[in-house]
């Protein structure tokens, strides 16, 4: 459903964009697009409502009508694309002449072509809306779709309750450190309600650790309770629980209360009580809102324990009383190889020698997770030969084969039970991570801008798109669907890896949604629904045309390096290709992909293999990273949508990167064998991030980009590349800091001194830089920066400080 809802989302935008004077449709055509802006708001609406049905009110016919609805979404936005694209196209004029040739110049001919089609596909589009209706009405189950189901299906937390004590492994660590930072003592401050939030993955052992120390510890306390909140909780189901718990079986069957009367009589018998509460798989900050009124603080030494999978959860359950958040670990290597040899073989029997290698492999794709170890087990147990063939079948449908396998199935809907828990704007976010091989390491700035290509990052008014985009990845690793990898500055992650097992599930998920079509090592094979994004992984994929039909996919993530003509993806959007130029293709094929946002490449390649590229006029990212090119087209200049600029250093730009006025991230920017463009800078107002690299000695170069920098107000992050020497603390007269300015990295960089306008950067929270001369004004310098929180200042080992620096008052 909410796949669905993101397409639409990022449909209805563009009814408005084609409603505007600049397109200047006829009044028919005009009032045709608000008949689709109206019926496709409805649709969208009536999808919210759905959406908000109990899972098992939800049919599979719903889910159908929602695929069907994401389709034709798609299909919409692509058909309004392409006719902006050839209304805004410029025309060749090379061989018009005369007449001819000022009908072309004005466009006209284009133009009425343009609307006569744009006329026609909605004719179609109107069919198909009907089409998409009338199927849902035809085929729509009054009664039973709808009727909950009478079952009530096992919490598959369960077996984690009742787990004999004895097959547990590696927890009397977490255990301990659990028990101790619960720990009863005389001071005033242990007398105090203490709350210890455990927060990691899906099936890491929270529950478990939870309940053994809770059956530990439940002794010391005069009432105790233990309750499981899950995904939907029901408050007074949850309540009425802790009343019977905490009056020892007094007060029964109570659901019926309201929310007060719960409150009030727990509140009542705890008051003068020491307990100890265990509140189990907490979702949201909402319900622990609610839960808490329950638990107060009687200073006589009580304990709360709260599991969580999301680390703000877990945060805002410690605050604001005396309580800290545990963060559980995977388990050590040789305690998952002995979880995993006790699952499968006698109390003395080793893991047989011609199954260790598979084994390892196994294990390494569990990473650590018990609930993934145990599972994996569980199969291998079952199997009666164990021979290392049988296990390597094991281990390869690991990767492809989660809701394929009956045992898995409880693994599954622990996992699945995070991604239903996921706002709707954050599911094809996540899904989108299924492109990436295994065990890969996702650049977050790259994953970003590909969210924004692909119409995911919703824009909000008064927002940043890629501020939004980085607020989404912190969301997706606070909820432990992620993990952040290249840790740096405030503990910001540059990347991250998804866990093999939650891999798995969103490759499971993306096949079932028909949302990515991986090729590792086989054919792309065709299919019923219309393919929409492709990850080409192994050095055998491929993709055999006409037999597979590619016209609709908007998303190539290319490492195979055989991917077909380029000239087959007419709807392209993103497009990353780890070697260009590649097989079957032209390199100035690419200028013919106009619906292009995203574009990635690697390999090396010569300057005019790019020449084309000026006619993307769509295009927001242009990532030459990790290619090698001496020299940058004059083309890309046309680029006036281009928001990020990437380049290796060493890259000759062209003269007029000023007229680039839509840059948010230009890096990097050679000022050595690019002199004239660092004037140029003062017209990138919307830059927000720079990458310079050459500012070397004492020459003009520092005065003109401190010239320029003045004008930069939106600029956030300045980093220098191999600087050495140069001198940045020239000021004007009426010359200003940039308000703005968050970070300054000089990587390999010398100054020759701390530049004095620092002093005037009131944002400025991370300072890495080296220096030939350290004073010690520059430290009080530093020490009025009022945010400043990460402070990296080296001098070089032939540089100079005062004989005696002072660090604070004393």
């Amino acid at each position: 459903m909410e796949l669905a809802t993101a397409a639409l989302s990022s449909l209805l935008p563009k009814f408005a964009t084609l409603l505007s004077d600049e397109y200047k449709l006829q009044k028919g055509v005009r009032g045709e697009i608000r008949f689709l802006q109206a019926e496709m708001e409805r649709m969208q609406a009536a999808l919210d409502e759905v959406s908000n049905w109990p899972a098992h009110r939800i049919s599979r016919l719903d889910k159908i009508w929602a695929r069907d609805l994401k389709d034709l979404s798609y299909d919409i936005e692509d058909s309004i694309d392409k006719f902006m694209v050839r209304v805004d196209a410029p025309a060749k004029q090379e061989s018009l002449k005369g007449f001819r040739k000022f009908i072309h110049k004005i466009g006209l001919v284009r133009n009425i072509k343009s609307r006569h089609q744009v006329a026609e596909d909605i004719d179609a589009i109107k069919i198909r809306i009907r089409e998409v209706a009338d199927r849902r009405g035809r085929y729509l189950v009054q009664d039973g779709a709808a009727q909950p189901d009478s079952s009530v299906a096992m919490d598959p937390r369960m077996p984690a309750l009742y787990e004999d004590v004895k097959r547990l492994v590696g927890i009397d660590g977490p255990a301990e450190k659990l028990t101790n930072l619960l720990a009863l003592g005389e001071s005033v401050q242990d007398q105090k309600l203490k709350i210890v939030s455990i927060v990691g993955v899906g099936g890491l052992g929270k529950t478990t650790v939870a309940n053994l120390v809770y059956q530990r510890l439940k002794r010391q306390f005069t009432r105790q309770a233990f309750v499981s909140v899950s995904l939907k909780p029901n408050m007074n189901k949850i309540f009425s629980s802790i009343l019977r718990q905490v009056s020892r079986g007094k007060y029964d069957n109570t659901e019926q209360w309201d929310h007060t009367e719960h409150i009030n009589h727990i509140r009542e018998i705890l008051e003068k009580k020491r307990y100890i509460v265990v509140i189990d798989d907490l979702w949201d900050e909402s319900s622990w809102t609610v839960i808490k009124c329950v638990l107060i603080d009687n200073n006589r030494c009580s304990r709360v324990i709260v599991t969580t999978r999301n680390s703000t959860v877990a945060e805002f359950s410690c605050s604001p009383s005396d309580g800290t958040m545990f963060q559980l670990d995977p388990l050590s290597d040789t305690d998952s190889r002995e979880l995993f040899r006790q699952r499968i073989f006698s109390e003395n029997e080793e893991i047989h020698s011609e199954l260790e290698d598979v084994s390892q492999k196994i294990l390494k794709k569990c990473g650590g997770v018990p609930l993934a170890i145990i599972t994996i087990a569980s199969m291998l147990a079952c199997i009666p030969d164990k021979t290392e063939y049988e296990w390597y079948a094991v281990y390869r449908s690991m990767g492809s084969g989660l809701a394929k396998d009956k045992t898995l199935e409880n693994m599954r809907r622990i996992l699945s039970l995070s991604y239903g828990d996921l706002p709707s704007y954050l599911k094809p976010c996540l899904l989108c991570l299924s492109v990436f091989p295994e065990d890969y390491n996702i650049p977050k700035d790259r994953l970003v801008r590909m969210w924004i290509a692909e119409g995911f990052v919703d824009e909000k008014q008064g927002s940043n798109l890629y501020d939004l985009g980085d607020s989404y990845f912190s969301e997706l690793v606070n909820r432990s669907m992620i993990q952040p990898v290249d840790i740096r500055e405030f503990g910001n992650a540059r990347a991250c890896r998804v866990h093999d097992m939650i891999l798995d599930l969103i490759i499971s998920l993306s096949a079932e949604e028909h949302f990515v079509n991986i090729s590792e090592g086989q054919l792309v094979k065709s299919s019923v629904c219309k393919i929409r994004r492709l990850s080409l992984q192994g050095n055998d994929s491929a993709i055999r045309p006409p037999a597979v039909d590619v016209s609709h996919v908007r998303s190539i993530i290319d490492s195979s390096h055989r991917i077909p003509p380029l000239s087959m993806f007419s709807a392209l959007r993103v497009l990353s290709l780890e070697k260009f130029p590649c097989n079957n293709n032209d390199p100035k094929v690419l200028g013919i992909l106009r619906h292009l946002r995203h574009l990635r490449l690697g390999g090396a390649f010569k300057t005019e293999h790019l020449e084309e590229i000026g006619n993307l006029q769509l295009l927001k990212t242009l990532d030459l990273g990790a290619a090698t090119i001496k020299e940058m087209p004059t083309s890309i200049l046309q680029l006036k949508q281009l928001e990020c600029l990437i380049v290796d250093r060493c890259v000759k730009s062209p003269d007029g990167i000023g007229n680039l006025t839509s840059l948010q991230v230009l890096s990097v920017l050679d000022v050595q064998k690019s002199p004239n463009t660092l004037a140029e800078l003062v017209k990138l107002t919307e830059l927000r991030e720079l990458g310079i690299y050459g500012l070397q000695g004492s020459g003009s170069y520092g005065k003109i980009f401190l010239e320029s920098l003045s004008n930069l107000r939106n600029i956030r992050t300045l980093r220098f590349y191999d600087t050495l020497l140069c001198s940045v603390d020239w000021t004007s007269n009426g010359w200003r800091s940039p308000a703005h300015l968050r970070s300054i990295i000089g990587e390999n960089s010398t100054l020759s001194e701390l530049p004095r306008w620092f002093s005037s950067i009131s944002e400025l929270s991370s300072l890495s830089i080296r220096v030939k001369v350290l004073r010690q004004d520059d430290f009080q310098l530093l020490g009025a920066l009022p945010v400043l929180r990460i402070l990296e200042l080296k001098v070089v080992y032939w540089g100079s400080t005062e004989q005696r620096l002072v660090i604070g008052n004393d």
